[in-house]
């Protein structure tokens, strides 16, 4: 049995998301085919395993409406017997030869976490280090799509900088009308941290009242902020796998998903709380849009240069136009995740799409 270590927590916002996909992965991987060793890395940074291997260790569920990392790592050490440890100490963590990435946003999906598994010799899964760094900046994923021709709403990038300097001369409109004379933006608009995911951070913004306010609010912890022009339509998001043919990998588009949501967009709660959001996979839409979207979302996962797996968000207009928003290198893979559901509707399971990515991980 291959050794495999599941890199679970992280210092970014979405910490607990992880978590929650963490024990989707852990209980799907294929025992038959992997040994696996949860790690938690704590929103500190402090890696905590056990130089052990025990195949009853569990990780614990707890409520999706709790912030519940700290019951996770009480429960995690009792279980495992884990300890703290510095992530340079053993690499390996206990001779584990391939890492499975269960990390959300952060450090753990944009690049620096595949860099320093690189420079330490360890093989992980999933999209390498430009790839992941490009796909996490929502700015230049944009710029990049937009050379390709990709449909992409209207967008422009603020940094903190530049709106602490803004602030301290204009007030409101003003401040509205002077930062976007050279874009040309029109409300309402969508405004996310430019390197954020899970929908941490992200709104919405009828007015320049408004949008001044929640940007001096979300400053506080973000540096760069996405701003891109409202698109009236319906989300879908769409995955694409890739798996060996006996000769080469070969990338391949799932079934899209529509996401009905019963928040105003598909936020926090809408993503990971069940009953906030209503997912139909198939989506129900006529075969030339989900034909485009799938494409889309092909070329997205290509142009990037993601691997193994990705999954592509888009609002698609009134008139079939699917309207790129991101690709996400980790996509979530919780119970009620996105790609779980696609690969159901075309009957993969997931513990071979796991077994794909430590496979596609180790061949790297």
């Amino acid at each position: 049995m291959i050794p495999v270590g599941l890199l679970m927590g992280g210092k970014s916002s979405e910490h607990d998301v992880s978590l929650r996909s963490s024990s989707f992965i852990y209980n799907t991987l294929d025992r038959n085919l992997f040994k696996v060793k949860p790690i938690f890395i704590t929103k500190d940074g402090i890696w905590y395993y056990s130089k052990e291997w025990n195949p009853n260790w569990k990780i614990p569920e707890i409520p999706v409406n709790q912030e519940y990392s700290k019951l996770v790592l009480n429960e995690f050490i009792k279980q495992t017997n884990a300890k703290p440890h510095s992530a340079w100490e053993d690499p390996s963590c206990g001779l584990c030869e391939i890492f499975v990435l269960g990390l959300h946003g952060g450090e753990g999906e944009d690049g620096r976490m595949q860099a320093f598994l690189e420079m330490t010799g360890m093989a992980y899964t999933g999209s390498g280090v430009l790839a992941s760094s490009l796909a996490m900046d929502k700015f230049r994923s944009n710029l990049i799509f937009e050379s390709q021709g990709i449909p992409v709403a209207k967008f422009a990038e603020i940094q903190k900088e530049e709106f602490s300097k803004l602030e301290s001369q204009f007030q409101e409109k003003l401040f509205w009308d002077h930062w976007n004379e050279a874009y040309g933006l029109n409300f309402p608009v969508f405004c996310k941290p430019t390197t954020g995911g899970s929908s941490v951070g992200t709104f919405r913004s009828d007015n320049p009242t408004h949008w001044q306010s929640k940007l001096k609010e979300i400053f506080q912890t973000e540096t760069r902020m996405l701003i891109q022009e409202n698109t009236n339509g319906r989300e879908v998001s769409c995955g694409v796998l890739e798996k060996w043919d006996g000769s080469e990998w070969k990338k391949f588009a799932l079934p899209p998903t529509e996401i009905i949501s019963s928040t105003e967009f598909f936020d926090y709660e809408a993503k990971y709380i069940p009953g906030k959001s209503r997912e139909v996979t198939p989506a129900e839409m006529p075969k030339d849009v989900i034909d485009k979207i799938q494409n889309y979302s092909l070329l997205a996962h290509t142009i990037l240069g993601c691997r193994a797996y990705s999954r592509t968000d888009f609002i698609v207009t009134e008139d079939g136009t699917p309207m790129i928003l991101e690709t996400n290198t980790l996509p979530g893979m919780t119970g009620t995740s996105l790609i779980p559901q696609q690969a159901a509707a075309v009957g993969i399971s997931m513990k071979d799409v796991f077994s794909w990515l430590i496979q596609s991980g180790l061949e790297r």
